[in-house]
């Protein structure tokens, strides 16, 4: 296997490098992957932030959800149940054509 002519020539340029030139490389490098690392940290950070409160907010949303359904029922039974059992009356005939 060889090396393309942009490969060589990169071959050549670092066999003319110091040590000095090697340590600067190396400096350059570890900056660039302190930096790289703090902005993905960052952005994780704030990613997190922005799931934790999506998720707060849905659980209250939920669960005003369910006080105000709980207090809906507990006012009106026997609407609620009639409009249960055709809820459910409706999702089993949908259901049951989905088989056929």
């Amino acid at each position: 296997m060889s090396l393309s002519p942009k490969a060589k020539a990169a071959a050549d340029k670092i066999k003319s490098f110091d040590e000095e030139d090697l340590h600067s490389i190396s400096e350059m490098i570890r900056h660039e992957v302190e930096h790289a690392t703090s902005v993905i940290s960052d952005r994780a950070r704030k990613a997190e932030a922005r799931i934790r409160q999506f998720t707060d907010n849905a659980g209250e949303n939920l669960g005003a959800a369910k006080d105000r359904a709980t207090e809906v029922i507990t006012e009106n039974p026997i609407p609620a149940s009639v409009i249960a059992l055709g809820v459910g009356v409706v999702l089993g005939m949908i259901l049951s054509s989905g088989r056929r």
